[in-house]
């Protein structure tokens, strides 16, 4: 009985960051040259270590690289 327990939760947590994680990806649209933020404002892309893409932060500060193929 733990065991199914303990997948449950293991389940909802990774259904937890998947969920989250896609409405981070559909946070902002880009087109060809740059992204728009949630003002809809145009950023252009920057270059960094050999990828192209941009800079995005969350609310506790952190801050990551999202790289656009």
């Amino acid at each position: 009985m733990k065991t199914i327990q303990t997948n449950l939760i293991r389940s909802a947590l990774v259904l937890l960051f998947i969920a989250a994680g896609a409405s981070r990806t559909l946070a902002y649209d880009h087109d060809g040259s740059g992204w728009f933020d949630n003002n809809h404002q145009h950023h252009a892309f920057i270059q960094h270590n050999g990828h192209r893409g941009y800079w995005d932060h969350n609310h506790s500060g952190v801050l990551v690289f999202i790289t656009i193929g």
